[in-house]
């Protein structure tokens, strides 16, 4: 007796759709007949209802996208924006450790999990980083960002844009808008849409971190400055920023200076002339992560899903370097203090000039057959240091000796190469090790999970979620990667993450870390 397919029981049916990836191929089973179209639906409502539970109970696990099954085409970057249309991720710009930005446009195919590269036409934004990209009727709408110069001067400044460009996803053409009364050049700012407006927060302007609400029209593209209440969120930068509905948005976190961040959140009721700030009532703060800064929250039904590194105690100094190291890679006012010169201080690394024989800067002294024999040759740090000294002081190299200097050219000579043989042989007799060394970290970034059900309520209020333990642990920790909600999934790609390296005998020395990754936040698997 043969069976076909359609003698299946409907549960049986659907428990195979339901193994399907839920975007264009799912979609596409919809078209085979009635009953298909019908079970493809239960499989779809299933799949939200099954991801928004177990979000509600903290049961989400990481998966990795192997590099074994595909191969990563697109840069390494962080900084970057990242866009959900149908059955792809858009992403945007961003930068390398080295501040070297980016202005091309990805797409990744979240059925076959490929990245392809549109070749868009029209005007191109200018390369940058921090900019915000939100989807609009079949377009992507970019504003702000920054960029640094190349390479890096120290005497030119960041520069930070207030470019308007509109992406037609169907013509693939990139077109610049030249708005009347646009905000001031702004980065790291975070924007949402509500109706036909696009509701811009926040960030760091031309010399000053700001706190200031400005709209722009979709349809007529014209920009004004929102009143807001008096009782406001603080100046900040790297906040997220949620859509409620049509007249509500909540801001999240963010940086106020180098090393403040905060972790609270307000609610802002857009009714009125005037529009209404109020500042959210946190619960369970114990469940909470360490901090939210520049880290993309994503909302899930009733809930904010929210990446930060594990529970740990945090060193007083940490954040205050990775903000100065990363730049916070945000361009910071003037009035705040360097990030270089932030980062030097907390390193408390003295300067050792790298070239050969400092003061010559070329070529090393010669030393007599016996001296090159007995010993292995001098740093040539520590020479640099010591023909620096004698150049400030104009002292002789007889200076080392305790004996005064001679008139005699040669004499002086040799007493000079043996005094600095002498000293070569204290320095060897310490044995200093100059190995550089990785510091093992265990610090991964974990799930945080911000229930914010009664937000809109009288009480004004919102509530973290206590996390079931998996004992399973996420990628490395980092900022300034994308989090964007997929069908039934989270997608993260790409950030900055700080490494610890020592030198024995100094203090730890941090380096950037950026990556090209691709990760997936799912709930566990389920039968129909």
């Amino acid at each position: 007796m043969q069976c076909k397919i359609d003698d299946l029981p409907d549960e049986i049916l659907e428990y195979i759709l339901s193994l399907i990836p839920p975007y264009k191929d799912l979609r596409k089973c919809m078209l085979v007949s009635k009953r298909w179209c019908r079970a493809t639906k239960n499989v779809i409502e299933h799949n939200e209802t099954h991801f928004q539970k177990a979000v509600a109970f903290g049961s989400l696990f990481w998966n990795a996208w192997s590099s074994e099954n595909w191969m990563p085409v697109i840069g390494k970057r962080h900084s970057h924006s990242a866009c959900m249309y149908e059955n792809s991720m858009y992403v945007f710009g961003g930068c390398t450790a080295s501040s070297t930005t980016f202005n091309d446009l990805w797409r990744l195919d979240l059925d076959t999990r490929r990245w392809v590269r549109p070749m868009t036409m029209g005007s191109y934004p200018s390369p940058k980083a921090c900019a915000t990209m939100l989807y609009y009727k079949k377009s992507f709408i970019l504003f702000g960002g920054w960029s640094h110069p190349s390479p890096y001067p120290v005497h030119q400044q960041w520069r930070l844009f207030n470019e308007l460009h509109v992406y037609s996803i169907e013509s693939n053409r990139w077109n610049a808008i030249d708005a009347f009364e646009s905000p001031p050049p702004t980065s790291a700012h975070s924007a949402t849409i509500h109706r036909n407006l696009m509701v811009v927060f926040g960030g760091v302007s031309d010399g000053y971190i700001s706190n200031e609400v400005w709209c722009l029209n979709l349809d007529t593209y014209c920009w004004h400055r929102q009143t807001t209440s008096y009782f406001q969120p603080q100046p900040r930068y790297g906040q997220s920023q949620i859509e409620l509905d049509e007249n509500h948005l909540l801001i999240l976190g963010g940086c106020t200076g180098p090393n403040i961040a905060m972790n609270d959140a307000w609610l802002l009721t857009m009714e009125g002339p005037s529009w209404t700030w109020r500042k959210v009532k946190m619960q369970h703060p114990a469940w909470a992560p360490t901090r939210i800064w520049c880290h993309q929250a994503c909302k899930v039904g009733n809930y904010i899903i929210v990446l930060s590194r594990n529970k740990k105690k945090i060193q007083t100094n940490e954040m205050s370097i990775s903000l100065a190291k990363v730049g916070c890679q945000l361009p910071m006012p003037p009035q705040l203090s360097n990030p270089t010169a932030l980062y030097e201080r907390q390193r408390n690394i003295p300067h050792i000039d790298k070239d050969e024989n400092v003061n010559g800067r070329r070529g090393s002294l010669p030393r007599s057959p016996s001296s090159r024999s007995s010993s292995s040759p001098i740093p040539s740090s520590t020479m640099a240091r010591t023909l620096a000294l004698r150049s400030q002081n104009n002292l002789s190299m007889a200076a080392f000796r305790e004996e005064p200097s001679r008139t005699n050219p040669n004499a002086n000579r040799q007493r000079q190469l043996e005094s600095l043989r002498r000293m070569e042989e204290r320095i060897h007799s310490h044995k200093p090790q100059w190995k550089v060394t990785k510091k093992s970290s265990d610090n991964t970034l974990a799930i945080f999970v911000l229930d914010i059900t009664n937000v809109l309520s009288e009480e004004c209020s919102a509530s973290w979620v206590p996390l079931k333990k998996n004992n399973q642990s996420g990628p490395d920790e980092r900022i300034l990667y994308s989090l964007v909600l997929g069908r039934g999934e989270l997608i993260v790609f790409g950030g900055i993450r700080r490494e610890q390296t020592t030198i024995q005998g100094q203090t730890d020395v941090d380096d950037s870390e950026v990556y090209n990754e691709l990760h997936f936040i799912n709930p566990p698997k389920y039968v129909i």
